[in-house]
C-alpha cells in the first residue's frame, strides 16, 4: 500500500467521500433531500456502532462478509461529525487544480455549488 487515506496525513483529516445533489432537485424537494441525507448518516452510525450487523447487510447483497467487516472496522466512519466539509472541498479542489483537472478556484466552487444548511441541521439533530 502506498497511501492509506484513512490514516495518512493530510488525507486522513478530510472526508474521502461526500454526498452531492442536483441543485434543481434539492430546491424542489428539500424534505426528500434531507431525509436521504439523514438515512445515509444514520447508516454511517450503524457502521460504527454495529459493524457486524452492517457487514452482514453488505454480505447479504453478495459481498464477502470478512472483507465487509474489515472495511466496517477500518474506515473511520465515526469521524464524520468532526470533519469540516468545506475544508474537504477546498483541500481536494486544490489538489485537482494543481493536477490541471479543474480550472476553478476552491472559493469559486464553494460559492457556486455548496450549501451546508441540511448538513448543519442534521449534524445538530444527530448529535450523539
Amino acid at each position: 500500500m502506498i497511501l492509506n487515506s484513512s490514516v495518512d496525513r493530510p488525507w486522513s483529516q478530510y472526508f474521502c467521500c461526500m454526498i452531492s445533489g442536483n441543485r434543481e432537485f434539492v430546491r424542489k424537494h428539500p424534505v426528500a433531500t434531507k431525509r436521504a441525507m439523514r438515512a445515509l448518516l444514520k447508516a454511517v452510525d450503524v457502521c460504527v456502532t454495529a459493524p457486524e450487523r452492517a457487514a452482514r447487510i453488505v454480505a447479504d447483497r453478495g459481498y464477502p462478509y470478512d472483507y465487509s467487516l474489515q472495511a466496517m472496522r477500518e474506515i473511520p466512519y465515526a469521524k464524520w461529525r468532526n470533519y469540516d466539509p468545506e475544508d474537504a472541498v477546498r483541500f481536494y479542489a486544490l489538489r485537482l487544480r494543481d493536477a490541471g483537472m479543474i480550472k476553478s478556484s476552491p472559493n469559486k466552487i464553494l460559492a457556486d455549488g455548496a450549501d451546508w444548511r441540511f448538513w448543519n441541521e442534521l449534524k445538530r439533530e444527530l448529535k450523539a
